[in-house]
């Protein structure tokens, strides 16, 4: 997975020396006793995998659980493109013609709430936390369950 899909985390498997330290050097040298993985965030994985191709895959792999759910939460990045895209034609058109952005703004925000709160519903009903929603919405967790708790799931058609 490249770092440019989620910024900030890149799989840096590292090599474990004989001295115990961990190295991130590009290629494996010939004195490392196993793998670690390791990720461009901070994160470092709970285990050392053998010294062979299979323990670099088995460090991949779990670096692929830490990836898992912050990739989940990740939002594409084509639309984040289309959304600043918008954000910068909004703002240019603020300057010149002000009640026009007024009206665009007024008209994202009647279908963004809205699309905000089935978002919640859909993460509630498939589980999520709180803390989860909170987190990608960029507010706490208790923040989160105060704004959205009294949401209900839309009732099945008859």
């Amino acid at each position: 997975m490249a770092e440019a899909e989620v910024p900030g985390h890149a799989n840096l498997v590292g090599f474990r020396l004989p001295d115990g330290t961990l190295s991130t050097d590009a290629a494996a040298p010939a004195t490392a006793v196993g793998y670690r993985a390791r990720c461009s965030c901070g994160w470092v994985g709970t285990s050392d995998y053998p010294a062979a191709e299979e323990g670099r895959w088995m460090a991949t792999s779990e670096w692929g659980g830490h990836i898992r759910p912050v990739l989940a939460a990740t939002p594409p990045g084509w639309l984040l493109g289309r959304s600043d895209t918008l954000r910068d034609n909004v703002a240019e058109l603020a300057t010149t013609w002000p009640l026009q952005a007024l009206g665009i703004l007024a008209e994202v925000e009647r279908w963004q709430r809205p699309l905000i709160e089935r978002a919640v519903v859909a993460a509630r009903e498939a589980g999520l936390s709180w803390a989860e929603i909170g987190n990608a919405l960029g507010i706490s967790r208790q923040s989160a369950h105060e704004r959205f708790r009294n949401l209900t799931p839309p009732k099945p058609s008859a």
